[in-house]
């Protein structure tokens, strides 16, 4: 991502060559934002290819009220996917190029569960929506999550607010903060059935 360049020619050598459907990207690239406007080939390339990217946080990049009882972990890693998608959303990344296919690890962080305010943010200040056209939750709304939540409540939320065709099982292996049964995580929660689930 660091050389936009060279990531379109191995973005098309992945599909074209090798039959990739998808692709793993972190939230910044060294501390700088998706909204950038130098990333917008790379995402252009993959809308035009139709390539998964899955959005999944390396760290984070203020971490020094962190260190301690591995806050870097819980609190940090689901923030820097919030402010990331929010980076795309209020940058107009996804107002841009609305076909893009975006996952976005552990439930979407933070976002999908408090999107009210981006809204209000939206209709009260003007310097927040200069880049997008619409409601922030309207391209929040395109994005898929995964169900590292941790919650029966927060993935049944999910599964309501944005629909079981954009909630995706995941693990978060093999890392300590993984879901052991995910399957039976999913499989356990009560208001969820086959007619709410989607399997993928």
């Amino acid at each position: 991502m660091q050389a936009p360049e060279l990531a379109i020619q191995e973005l098309a050598r992945l599909v074209k060559s090798l039959g990739l459907r998808g692709i793993e990207i972190s939230s910044n690239v060294v501390g700088e934002d998706f909204s950038s406007s130098r990333f917008r080939p790379i995402f252009a390339k993959c809308e035009e290819l139709g390539v998964v990217l899955f959005m999944h946080p390396s760290g984070f990049t203020e971490g020094r009220r962190f260190k301690d009882h591995y806050f870097s972990n819980v609190i940090s890693i689901p923030l820097e996917s919030t402010i990331a998608v929010h980076h795309l959303i209020f940058g107009g990344v996804l107002d841009a190029y609305p076909g893009l296919k975006l996952v976005a690890a552990h439930g979407g962080g933070y976002l999908p569960a408090y999107s009210g305010r981006t809204d209000h943010a939206a209709s009260a200040r003007p310097d927040c929506c200069g880049n997008i056209r619409e409601m922030p939750t309207t391209y929040l709304k395109r994005l898929h999550f995964d169900t590292m939540v941790f919650t029966h409540e927060q993935l049944e939320y999910l599964v309501q607010q944005y629909g079981a065709d954009h909630v995706l099982m995941g693990t978060d292996y093999p890392y300590d903060m993984s879901e052991i049964d995910p399957i039976g995580f999913i499989e356990r929660s009560s208001n969820l059935d086959d007619g709410n689930v989607g399997w993928f």
